[in-house]
């Protein structure tokens, strides 16, 4: 999970210099620069999240070329438009690209318009780790392109939804739904670009997957008003998050994480019982408190499970 101050930044520049100092801070070592001649220069720079996950939007403007080398993190860039031709390690690519820490990475760009998303090292491991069951597992990439292009749309369409959702200030101030979205963009790049060794998930006995089983529930219930992912379940179940989920489908004929939003449903449900509009208690701040960031998901989850608008049951 990630407990780490939300990142909101802006920035714009079209000083070359300024722009490297910027970036500096967030990628130790880089150097953008234009050739001589060069008349235009305009940068613009987005960042939402945090130290885990962060996600932004860099706008530039003429023509140049970039170069980096990562430290403690690893950056997935994909092209909006422009021109975007990259080099890492000397394979190379004019799309979606991971970059790894120590590797050489170089770029050509013009009038290029391009997303990133910085996930920390440490919580890419650990997702990894509790996703393919295996605790010694170092995250390494065989490639810097993803495995397909289907995989590739899927981890388009996966960071979009979290772009929206990192963007939105009311979402991103709520560590729980921070804790998710970081989930979400770690297993996309994990299941995109080919992961050096093939991790398989353990197999398990009956008698250690019903007790992996009672850990886990024990877990949820202690542990429901906390920024828990699926990840932390499995860690503390002592299974993959592949063999977790089987174990939720077939014991509880559901899966951990639908689990898991019905005793946050239900939670949300007793402080809409015991609130009071009054006092300033509404609809939408009990819904965001247990992780329901959109208001008519959770009317429709409310309506489904107990016959009423939750609006309804605030007022009463």
């Amino acid at each position: 999970m990630t407990d780490a101050l939300p990142i909101h930044l802006r920035f714009a520049s079209t000083d070359p210099e300024v722009v490297n100092d910027r970036l500096g801070q967030i990628y130790p070592g880089v150097d953008i620069r234009t050739p001589g001649d060069e008349p235009v220069f305009a940068f613009r720079q987005e960042v939402d999240g945090d130290a885990d996950l962060a996600l932004g939007r860099f706008q530039f403007g003429g023509y140049g070329r970039a170069r980096l080398v990562l430290e403690d993190r690893v950056t997935v860039a994909r092209r909006r438009s422009g021109t975007y031709n990259w080099d890492v390690d000397g394979r190379r690519g004019t799309d979606l690209v991971v970059i790894q820490p120590q590797e050489d990475y170089r770029a050509v760009l013009e009038g290029l318009t391009i997303d990133s998303v910085n996930l920390s090292l440490s919580a890419l491991a650990e997702t990894a780790r509790t996703v393919y069951g295996d605790e010694r597992l170092q995250v390494a990439f065989d490639d810097p392109r993803p495995v397909s292009p289907g995989q590739e749309s899927y981890w388009n369409a996966t960071h979009d939804f979290v772009r929206q959702a990192l963007t939105d200030p009311e979402i991103a101030s709520v560590p729980l739904l921070r804790a998710d979205l970081l989930r979400r963009m770690a297993v996309a790049t994990l299941e995109v670009f080919p992961l050096a060794g093939d991790p398989r998930a353990r197999r398990v006995s009956v008698a250690a997957r019903q007790a992996g089983y009672t850990r886990a529930v024990e877990f949820l219930h202690a542990a429901l008003s906390l920024p828990i992912t699926l990840e932390d379940v499995a860690r503390h179940a002592a299974m993959s998050t592949i063999e977790l989920t089987r174990t939720f489908r077939s014991h509880a004929g559901t899966t951990p994480g639908a689990y898991l939003r019905g005793l946050r449903l239900a939670a949300a449900h007793r402080d809409l019982l015991r609130g009071d509009p009054g006092a300033g208690d509404t609809v939408a701040a009990i819904a965001v408190r247990w992780g329901f960031a959109y208001p008519g998901d959770f009317a429709r989850r409310h309506r489904a499970a107990y016959g009423e608008n939750p609006g309804h049951t605030l007022r009463h």
